[in-house]
């Protein structure tokens, strides 16, 4: 549409010196006709990619390379929740209805509500949690719903090596746009 537009633009005399596109679904899919006519990609959180995109079909789970690290610390069996150290500060409150995102290795689990501190997960099918599965301490992984919204959240960026435990790298995130 945006190379169309162009095309009538400069049909009408107008100077077009460059068109972008943008949207990391069409820089995973680009159109079956191509990307001639096209300058510039934007392709928005392409190199992180998130569960909003992998459900657009733009990658895979594997694909995903962001997670945000939450601890277990509360047990509340009455209520059937674990109580983590992730709130919406850390993750942003983008995806509520996606539940933030999904829980690495633990489809078990899923994000029920988020403060600003501290986050509620519960069982994902509604059943009983087995409690002695997370003891206070354990480090869960949450694969963000919308990872330019959970990223920013954050001041930098930890680079994990392809052992996904150690860390390689610290990047900082730039602050504006």
């Amino acid at each position: 549409a945006v190379r169309q537009f162009a095309e009538k633009l400069r049909a009408e005399g107008i100077e077009v010196p460059v068109v972008g596109v943008g949207s990391t679904p069409t820089c995973s899919n680009p159109p079956a006709d191509g990307l001639a006519g096209v300058d510039e990609m934007h392709p928005g959180n392409y190199i992180y990619y998130d569960t909003m995109q992998e459900k657009l079909g733009s990658c895979t789970e594997d694909d995903i390379a962001v997670r945000v690290l939450m601890r277990v610390i509360g047990h509340y069996p009455k209520k059937n929740l674990l109580l983590v150290d992730m709130g919406w500060t850390g993750c942003s409150k983008q995806g509520e209805a996606f539940h933030f995102g999904r829980i690495e290795g633990h489809p078990e689990l899923k994000v029920d509500g988020l403060k600003q501190e501290a986050g509620l997960l519960k069982a994902a099918d509604g059943s009983a949690l087995d409690f002695a599965k997370y003891p206070l301490g354990t480090i869960l992984r949450l694969e963000p719903y919308h990872s330019c919204a959970h990223t920013k959240q954050h001041d930098r960026i930890h680079v994990l090596g392809h052992d996904r435990k150690t860390v390689e790298a610290t990047w900082r995130i730039c602050q504006g746009w």
